[in-house]
């Protein structure tokens, strides 16, 4: 496991290697694939010592490849008194199914029960299972979930959390996964909303797939339990890149990134169903510099309107009618032909980022393309929030109840900002606000 640390959760300071892959005595090589790390405040594992009572414990899948009987996956466990060094369990694994894809758990408290709760996947079976354990080293199986919504690629990186619904003080049992993508062929991650007692999650009966993300590039989320001074906030962090192209991007020097992290919470609709809201974290706002344009009252675009606006890195709101005869929306890192559009389309009902003439788009023919969310049609104004930096835009529609995220990739530098409208009779935009992103000023 690679390892960073961040005190505001958008500043990100790497440090050393957490978990190094290890050789085996037979000469095989143990990869360590997902998982996550809990503190175990009770010291259930008896880890602990009388100086440091509560050990930091993280479980991960073990990927091997035997000479003899090919790839095997189980549950390992290490753990740690600074976050920084891990000692490896020396009677690791923990839970070994005999299987060759049985991997990513994310644990947890599960107060009620006190007991630990371990959800993973079966990934070419379509579904999730439940354990149980008093001291994260013994566990017994609980039950299964799957085989619904979108099945058309592999589950991982599963994740289980309660969530409270707005306006309410109801709460609600949510799964995530990753899986396929509502384009065939792509990646995405989907969300299922239900009961969960401890032991089975019940789902909530509505049309399913639902996906977390509508673009092609937010992947493998998991969430943070419980984290300190941050009023009990559920905060997802994924991977912004898809494995379809992930080994072709044009970069140098790294390989991906994370997305900005989310809180999430959950909407419930007049017919009674729920969906998942995500909103950047409040931290991101620090970041926010001088304001470009601020503009509360409407004002028309017919053709389009350049403001006279460049960069790389901005925080963009906006709202516009749905009303609108001819597409609508903005035109990010424009400079000559190149241009991604972020826009509202009539005649589909959707939001649509096209990044088909985005810059560097050659290097996989699978790269190029246009990404949708369908806007149901009892929906008036949609309001945006955008944030692009440098090779990722990430779209947030009517307080993240809608998102997309793409990454691009500009050839040309801090390209330039347009409103754009196809109408005839212009279209109206209103409180557009523009913030220009940079490091907080000590």
């Amino acid at each position: 496991w690679g390892h960073a640390t961040s005190k505001d959760l958008i500043m990100w300071k790497e440090t050393q290697v957490a978990i190094p892959e290890f050789k085996n005595s037979d000469n095989t090589t143990t990869m360590i694939f997902s998982g996550n790390a809990v503190v175990d405040s009770f010291n259930t594992t008896g880890f602990g010592t009388r100086k440091q009572p509560s050990p930091l414990v993280a479980i991960y899948t073990a990927n091997i490849t035997r000479h003899d009987s090919g790839i095997a996956q189980y549950q390992n466990l290490a753990y740690s008194f600074d976050g920084t060094n891990f000692t490896q369990y020396s009677k690791n694994p923990v839970l070994d199914v005999k299987a060759k894809d049985f991997r990513d758990p994310k644990i947890f408290w599960y107060a009620p029960g006190k007991k630990w709760v371990m959800i993973l996947a079966m990934p070419t079976e379509h579904k999730v299972q439940f354990y149980s354990s008093a001291d994260l080293k013994s566990w017994t199986y609980m039950s299964d979930f799957g085989n619904t919504g979108n099945i058309d690629r592999v589950w991982e990186c599963p994740d289980i959390f309660e969530l409270p619904v707005v306006n309410s003080k109801e709460k609600k049992w949510v799964i995530t996964l990753s899986a396929g993508h509502p384009q065939e062929g792509f990646l995405a991650m989907q969300y299922f909303v239900g009961n969960f007692d401890g032991s089975v999650f019940k789902l909530d009966k509505r049309p399913y797939p639902k996906y977390v993300d509508y673009g092609k590039d937010f992947y493998a989320g998991i969430t943070y339990n419980n984290i300190p001074g941050m009023h009990k906030r559920r905060i997802m962090i994924g991977w912004a890149n898809d494995w379809e192209y992930a080994n072709d991007i044009p970069t140098k020097g790294f390989r991906g990134m994370m997305a900005i992290p989310r809180t999430l919470s959950l909407k419930k609709s007049i017919a009674g169903q729920y969906s998942l809201l995500q909103r950047p974290v409040v931290e991101l706002e620090k970041y926010r510099g001088k304001i470009l344009f601020d503009k509360k009252s409407s004002f028309d675009v017919n053709g389009f309107i350049n403001l006279n606006i460049t960069g790389d890195a901005l925080d963009i709101e906006f709202e516009i009618s749905k009303k609108a005869i001819g597409k609508a929306g903005i035109k990010v890192f424009k400079h000559g032909d190149e241009e991604t559009l972020i826009y509202f389309d009539p005649a589909d009902n959707m939001v649509k980022i096209d990044r088909t003439h985005s810059g560097s788009i050659g290097f996989n023919k699978k790269f190029p393309g246009i990404d949708s969310v369908l806007i149901p049609t009892g929906i008036v104004y949609l309001k945006f929030r955008i944030l692009i930096d440098k090779s990722i835009v990430e779209v947030f529609i009517n307080d993240g109840e809608y998102v997309l995220t793409d990454l691009i990739f500009p050839l040309k530098p801090s390209g330039a900002l347009r409103f754009f409208g196809t109408e005839a009779d212009g279209l109206q935009f209103q409180n557009v606000k523009i913030w220009e992103m940079r490091a907080p000023i000590k």
